[in-house]
């Protein structure tokens, strides 16, 4: 955007003042922009799929479209780039209201893409028109020295698309996203959903290798929901665990089905540039900051522009300064402690600290997905101090302030003790139904599955429910300084913020007073609002169990051999820093592992210097096991016999996010140093070339990433693959 659109942008916000909340309104939680139907088909198949929400389109969304025939879901995607605003509560932030102007990458201008809501049987097409610049500086021969791209990182207008947790084929025009979609191009994807798909939280966002972290940093992203209407049956011979969907029993006793929200997690990592015409090594160089311009050259001292808060100034005619964008990889995205020294916050549906209305006593099912790149978020729910006519941040949103600004009254407002907390009701986890509810009290202890930590590309579905009429705290909990990136010796980094973030305020108003435990309010509700379940079936959900609808129990055994293994670790040397799995950095032309179709692997998942995060492309995973290392070098199992996490493992805060996660099935997992991570998976149907990668989502395009393939038949020559050896005629 030049200048005179910067221009043009100021005068229309203060022309609107009025369609822009002050500084001192209550920012209302927005659904996520949802697609307009076109045809009754599309009305039905979304208001079934929707379960009769109202669509919303937020402000400055060019509306996606989806039209159904039959089993076919048909959706148009246009990545573009468009403005917008986002809320900055900075003290010294210059822009009217708050709101800070942005300038993304991203579908349709949205801060998010739409929600795309299908059946397990359909077939999702989507037409993903790439509308952004064909000239684009970081995609050439020789780049501008100024963006000070890694080896690999570049081509940030050139786009694929991954439906994130999807067991789909990753070949052709299904979920590949070994495909390089140009700009000005308009690609058309088929992805078959199995009719077997489990219902779930899923997401899709960019992966095109190399500019993956700057486009979902953008915006690049959106919700994925597979919605099941499979009614439980019981099981036979023939087939001892049917297929059963958790949606069919979220209900109350009327059958009406609960409320749900959709929770998108963002990290938006804009930065206002002074870009100054013609100069040396191009544009994008310079970011304004509280301490001057930051750049390449900034010395690491705590009071220079290398850990100073990011601002955005009114544009002169002399400070040539851009609206908010993410454009130089090195200065915004490639760092361990960058998210927690920028000052910006993680975003709700774009939203900044915006506030839920609810009504006590109701049971809601939230659906939390964590689109940032880099930093955890350690979710917390507590109960408000009470608001009064002269103590009110709370109530009217009024937290001012970066977010080390913040932190004394967040910490005053919303004080987390073991009264506060509001337990959160865990019903699957990366889409997948669990096989009990877990109960994350926010804390870890003996028999407690801990708190809720979301890392990249995690997904968390929660039952929730507040007890009485007040104003409660969603809190992104501060990390302790063992996982906070160490400048002393270059550990650590990305396991959450140094102070204690506000997500979102819950206004909770009216409904009914809930006394007592509310883990058995809840089963009790699912209980009584389920008669027509078996008995045995029916009186599990008292206690918690989900076993007759969670998709996956126990893999088998793994085949015979040794373990696959992936080691994470950045190693420097001479020739530069190297982000690697397994000792190697990616190379597209490489297959790294090749497997066997219908065959079941164990792995082991080990980092080296810092954590990552593990995720594997189409097929999950179950976690059967965390060994910890112990300094003396010997080894030992977090868990205790009944699968909970062991009495002096719930004070490690570094071991503590896997309680609860004993056989579990992800699709992502967080990989602490010291620890091996021992996980199962079966290469369940599909065969073809897709990646393994870092999910902080900067190491995966600065070369953490590798190829696998599945193949029909190992022993095969090519696997089985193509005619290998064959002899023509002529």
């Amino acid at each position: 955007m030049n200048r005179s659109l910067v221009r043009h942008f100021v005068l229309a916000i203060i022309a609107a003042g009025l369609a822009l909340p002050a500084m001192s309104q209550v920012r209302m939680f927005e659904p996520p922009p949802t697609l307009v139907p076109e045809g009754t088909q599309a009305v039905a198949k979304l208001n079934t799929l929707m379960l009769g929400a109202k669509l919303s389109t937020p402000e400055g969304c060019e509306k996606a479209t989806v039209d159904v025939n039959g089993r076919i879901v048909h959706v148009t995607l246009k990545e573009m780039y468009a403005d917008s605003h986002i809320f900055n509560p900075a003290k010294d932030d210059k822009w009217p209201g708050h709101y800070d102007p942005l300038r993304l990458r991203s579908y349709g201008g949205c801060k998010q893409g739409p929600l795309i809501a299908v059946s397990p049987g359909d077939t999702l097409r989507v037409d993903l028109i790439n509308d952004l610049p064909a000239n684009d500086p970081s995609c050439l021969s020789n780049p501008p020295t100024g963006l000070s791209l890694p080896p690999g990182v570049g081509c940030f207008n050139t786009i694929n698309l991954h439906t994130h947790g999807l067991h789909v084929s990753p070949t052709g025009n299904s979920d590949n996203v070994l495909l390089n979609i140009a700009p000005q191009t308009r690609f058309p994807y088929e992805i078959n959903i199995p009719e077997d798909h489990p219902a779930g939280t899923f997401w899709y966002h960019a992966h095109r290798h190399g500019s993956t972290a700057v486009q979902v940093s953008s915006g690049a992203a959106g919700i994925l929901v597979v919605r099941g209407n499979r009614e439980y049956t019981p099981p036979t011979k023939e087939n001892p665990h049917p297929m059963a969907d958790i949606d069919t029993v979220l209900h109350n006793e009327k059958g009406k089905p609960l409320a749900e929200q959709f929770f998108f997690f963002q990290q938006l990592a804009y930065a206002c540039f002074s870009n100054l015409p013609h100069q040396d090594g191009g544009p994008w160089q310079q970011i304004f900051t509280t301490a001057g311009l930051y750049n390449t050259s900034s010395p690491s001292t705590p009071t220079s522009p290398a850990n100073a808060e990011w601002t955005c100034p009114l544009p002169t005619k002399d400070n040539y300064a851009t609206p908010g964008q993410i454009e130089n990889f090195a200065l915004q995205l490639d760092s361990a402690s960058i998210w927690d020294t920028n000052g910006r916050f993680t975003s709700v549906n774009g939203v900044v600290q915006p506030t839920i209305p609810i009504a006590a006593g109701e049971i809601q099912r939230w659906r939390f997905i964590h689109a940032g790149i880099h930093d955890t978020i350690n979710l917390q729910i507590v109960q408000a101090v009470p608001q009064t006519a002269t103590n009110n941040l709370v109530a009217n949103s009024t937290f001012s302030g970066n977010r080390l600004e913040q932190a004394v009254d967040v910490k005053r407002e919303c004080p987390t003790t073991p009264e506060s907390l509001v337990p959160q009701f865990e019903i699957a986890s990366d889409g997948l139904t669990l096989t009990r509810i877990h109960t994350l009290a926010g804390v870890s202890s003996v028999g407690s599955d801990g708190a809720n930590y979301l890392q990249p590309g995690y997904r968390s579905d929660v039952l929730v429910v507040f007890p009485k009429d007040g104003y409660y705290c969603m809190l992104d909990q501060a990390a302790p300084p063992s996982q906070r990136f160490n400048p002393g010796t270059g550990n650590g980094g990305g396991s959450g913020p140094s102070t204690p973030q506000l997500l979102a305020i819950v206004h909770v108003q009216g409904g009914h007073v809930v006394s007592g435990d509310l883990q058995k309010y809840v089963e009790d509700s699912l209980y009584a609002a389920n008669p027509q379940l078996p008995a045995p079936v029916r009186d599990g959900l008292r206690s918690g169990n989900l076993t007759p609808w969670a998709p996956f129990i126990d893999l088998p055994k793994a085949s015979p051999g040794e373990p696959q293994h992936a080691d994470f670790a950045i190693n420097a040397s001479s020739a530069g820093v190297f982000f690697q799995i397994n000792g190697k950095s990616y190379d597209p032309n490489v297959i790294n592992i090749k497997r066997q179709v219908n065959t079941t692997d164990d792995w082991i998942l080990t980092s080296t210097g810092e954590p990552h995060i593990f995720h594997i492309h189409v097929n999950p995973f179950e976690v059967t096991d965390v060994i910890h290392m112990l300094p003396d070098g010997t080894q030992e199992s977090i868990f205790d016999a009944n699968g909970h996490c062991k009495k002096d493992v719930g004070t490690d805060p570094l071991a503590n996010q896997y309680c609860g996660m004993w056989h579990t099935f992800r699709d992502t997992i967080f990989v602490e140093n010291n620890y091996h991570v021992h996980i199962r998976t079966h290469y369940d149907r599909y065969i073809g070339e897709f990646v393994i990668h870092c999910h902080i989502l900067d190491h995966e395009d600065s070369g953490m990433m590798l190829n696998i393939e599945i193949v029909p038949d190992l022993s095969a020559p090519g696997g089985g693959l193509g005619m290998a050896g064959m002899k023509h005629t002529h």
